[in-house]
């Protein structure tokens, strides 16, 4: 009997047809499309592309996790800082051209009894700050108070230092005052103070004034002129009363002088808000060219004195 290869194995049935190993129908090479081969590994079970061959990725981890110096962002260290109050010595924050805050207001009578204070703190506590606790208090009013005193005082002592020196020369007789001496103590004792005075303070103030701005500073004219008479006031006045005394009040005076031009620097450091070389430079800078301009101005009358000796002698 000969040997059958299918002997032993189930064959189909009548109607039956095989059934492919999947356990579905058998795939027609015309019509299906490839199968994915990564399908069930994290990929979507519907809604894929049909035409792409691998569908929609998705992350198999989820949503990656969030960044911890996303939110908040990290701050610009160069962005401007935040502001906690107003910054001293200024309204509205600093900037070009502040003015500092002004304080209570004050009657004119409150302000003048004051003044003996605020000259003695100035000149016994000389500093920035001293110019700085004061220029709350500039004002006009005493701006313009400040140089009628000064120039009541100036006068005043003048009068009477005129009055010592014509006595000293004999100028007055035994029979009474020479009445051309009286017109010319009048004259310059109260005129030409009366005058100078102002002249002399707004020129000066406005040179170092306009110095100032050159090297940016940030003041005002009524804040400097008010803290400059805040010292030139006692000084000068001190200054005349010690220019009473032969010799003595020369020295005294000069070295007053000196250090009204240290308390100026402060001042100006105070009210531009500058460096020490700066103020040092808008103060020394008008005294320097008048120095140079006096020294000038000797040199040429010198040398015309020189001349007109020549053409006299033979």
């Amino acid at each position: 009997m000969a040997w059958d290869p299918t002997q032993g194995q189930e064959q189909p049935g009548n109607g039956e047809q095989e059934q492919p190993p999947n356990g579905g129908s058998e795939p027609n090479p015309a019509n299906s499309e490839p199968q994915n081969p990564y399908e069930g590994q994290g990929q979507p079970s519907g809604g894929a592309d049909a035409h792409s061959g691998y569908g929609t990725p998705q992350n198999p981890y989820g949503a990656p996790p969030q960044n911890p110096y996303a939110s908040p962002p990290p701050q610009n260290p160069y962005a401007t800082p935040p502001q906690y109050g107003t910054p001293p010595y200024q309204q509205g924050g600093y900037g070009y051209g502040y003015a500092p805050p002004q304080q209570a207001p004050r009657s004119i009578g409150q302000a003048i009894q004051e003044l003996p204070s605020q000259y003695i703190r100035v000149l016994t506590k000389p500093s920035r700050l001293t110019f700085e606790g004061e220029m709350g208090k500039a004002d006009w009013a005493m701006v313009w108070i400040q140089l009628l005193i000064w120039a009541v005082i100036g006068t005043i002592i003048g009068l009477i230092g005129s009055a010592l020196r014509l006595a000293s020369s004999s100028l007055i007789s035994s029979g009474g005052a020479n009445y051309n001496s009286i017109l010319a103590l009048t004259v310059s004792g109260n005129t030409f103070a009366f005058i100078s005075v102002p002249i002399s303070f707004f020129i000066l103030v406005g040179i170092q004034y306009l110095l100032a701005k050159a090297f940016k500073g940030e003041g005002n004219f009524l804040t400097q002129g008010y803290t400059t008479l805040l010292f030139e006031v006692p000084i000068y006045v001190l200054s005349y009363l010690l220019g009473l005394i032969p010799i003595l009040g020369g020295i005294a005076g000069f070295a007053l002088l000196i250090y009204g031009w240290v308390l100026n620097v402060f001042a100006i450091m105070a009210v531009h808000r500058l460096s020490g070389g700066k103020a040092s430079a808008v103060v020394f800078i008008p005294i320097v060219v008048l120095f140079l301009l006096v020294f000038l101005c000797v040199i040429v009358l010198a040398a015309i004195f020189v001349a007109a000796y020549k053409s006299t002698t033979p």
